[in-house]
């Protein structure tokens, strides 16, 4: 979008509301972590944003369960709980209004370091 789209007062593109109980929800084996699939669900094939809830003391999924090509940030912002997010052998501790930006193409995972359940946003930038 052209900067100028921002301040000319024309409006541009389309819109697509989902309510939250009709977000995809996305499961893997062997993990209790589920995603709610935000924004519709895809933009050019992809899945660009999703809500992933974890239970306590769980991990979630290996990155080689969820393909992103190196030089693809990834957004990672945490909406409650304590967390650790791993990324490339080293171990981030982040609470809730926490985020951090990385490249999506380096393991990476994250766990949940609390009783209750933790929930992060993340979100595929590019």
């Amino acid at each position: 979008m052209p900067i100028a789209a921002l301040f000319d007062g024309q409006p541009s593109g389309s819109i697509v509301v989902t309510r939250k109980k009709d977000y995809p929800v996305v499961s893997f084996d062997g993990s209790s972590e589920r995603w709610a699939v935000l924004g519709a669900g895809l933009f050019q094939g992809k899945i660009r944003a999703v809500v992933s809830t974890l239970g306590p003391k769980e991990r979630g999924v290996t990155t080689e369960k969820v393909i992103i090509k190196p030089g693809q940030m990834k957004l990672f912002y945490v909406i409650g709980g304590k967390v650790a997010l791993h990324y490339n052998g080293d171990r981030h501790v982040l609470e809730a209004g926490d985020s951090a930006l990385l490249d999506g193409g380096t393991p990476h995972g994250w766990e949940n370091l609390g009783m209750k359940r933790a929930q992060a946003l993340w979100v595929i930038l590019g």
